[in-house]
């Protein structure tokens, strides 16, 4: 046994593929999970955990009270995230969470030894417009808020004190399964897709025209998996940072394609829409759909996050970050974005939640 991991925010797109991949029967790792919600019926035909805990992260004391008997744990993910409006609002919340574990965990007397942070892109600017590219780890810190920088802050400051290592990886455009998430383009676009075939129209791309020729990246779910288990132990990868990519850049103009060869329909030149405009009347004809097609009975709402949507389809400037650094301490996989997005969409094909 390797050791035993602590996984928080194990249903969102990061952390179900984290979640299948650690708690593996193969794996070596013991692993529980946490987060706010109980383990949802969608988790099927996936790994389970050793053990999961329900907890409210915002709150410190119930925090301590529900990761008190985890006096075991020797790792931790940290793959929570909760959304407000705005990055200023977004980042005390997302701070008090990533405390609050640890607090707990020191309570607890676990003999942590690593901490793998999920982070992102954001922490280049790209959520504000376009940034320096390729963007390295090493570039300087823009001003705030960004609430990625907060919270490493915070994580470097406790490993000194309390003597465990650290180790940040920043994915950018994770393509993953996961129902509730704030930040799942992989579902927005299969359920565009699917209402699009429904309604006898061709594939069309809804953004902007600089972003239909931009270069942009991925992050497949399973490849940054992949890299949180080799950062648990990775002696390279102590109190680094890395970004984490496919490896490869891509064009929508050039995916657009093999997206609706999956469906079997046929495209035509883009349309730029707000998302989360167009698509909010279409709950009733999701609902036909799902019923006729026998899909999942997953409501609307649940299903697709369409002002996220909207800003990486608005992005018209490259998305660029230089993997590099992860490379050459001894992280390689890679895989081909095209195959990433067939592969991802046709899992969600098999698995019944989109036609």
């Amino acid at each position: 046994m390797t050791g035993h991991v602590l996984l928080i925010g194990p249903y969102g797109v990061v952390g179900s593929a984290v979640a299948e991949r650690l708690g593996d029967p193969a794996s070596d790792w013991r692993l529980t999970t946490a987060s706010r919600r109980v383990v949802p019926v969608e988790v099927d035909g996936r790994a389970t955990p050793d053990q999961h805990l329900t907890v409210d992260l915002l709150d410190g004391d119930r925090s301590r009270a529900a990761l008190a008997g985890l006096d075991g744990v020797t790792h931790l993910v940290y793959a929570g995230y909760t959304e407000r409006p705005t990055m200023a609002e977004t980042t005390a919340p997302n701070l008090a969470m990533l405390r609050h574990t640890l607090d707990g965990l020191r309570a607890a007397g676990a003999p942590l030894r690593r901490v793998v942070l999920i982070g992102g892109g954001k922490s280049y600017g790209e959520h504000l417009g376009p940034y320096r590219t390729p963007a390295k780890e090493t570039h300087p810190r823009l001003l705030g808020p960004i609430f990625y920088n907060d919270q490493e802050d915070l994580l470097a400051a406790r490993a000194a004190v309390d003597g465990f290592d650290w180790t940040v990886l920043r994915p950018d455009a994770v393509l993953g399964f996961a129902l509730d998430s704030p930040m799942n383009l992989l579902t927005c676009v299969a359920v565009f897709a699917a209402l699009s075939r429904e309604a006898g129209v061709p594939l069309r791309f809804p953004g902007s025209p600089a972003a239909w020729t931009a270069l942009h990246q991925f992050t497949d779910a399973d490849l940054l998996a992949a890299a949180v288990d080799w950062a648990l132990t990775s002696p390279a990868a102590e109190n680094e940072v890395f970004n984490v990519t496919n490896g490869d850049l891509f064009r929508w103009e050039q995916l657009w394609s093999d997206i609706a060869e999956v469906f079997d329909m046929p495209t035509a030149p883009p349309q730029p829409m707000s998302l989360r405009e167009h698509m909010a009347g279409h709950e009733a004809a999701w609902n036909r759909l799902v019923e006729r097609h026998r899909l999942r009975p997953v409501p609307y709402h649940r299903i697709a996050s369409w002002g996220f949507a909207d800003g990486i389809w608005n992005a018209g400037f490259d998305m660029v970050q230089s993997t590099i650094k992860i490379r050459q301490a001894g992280f390689g996989d890679c895989v081909d974005s095209h195959d990433s997005m067939v592969r991802q969409l046709t899992r969600l094909r098999e698995r019944r939640y989109v036609p």
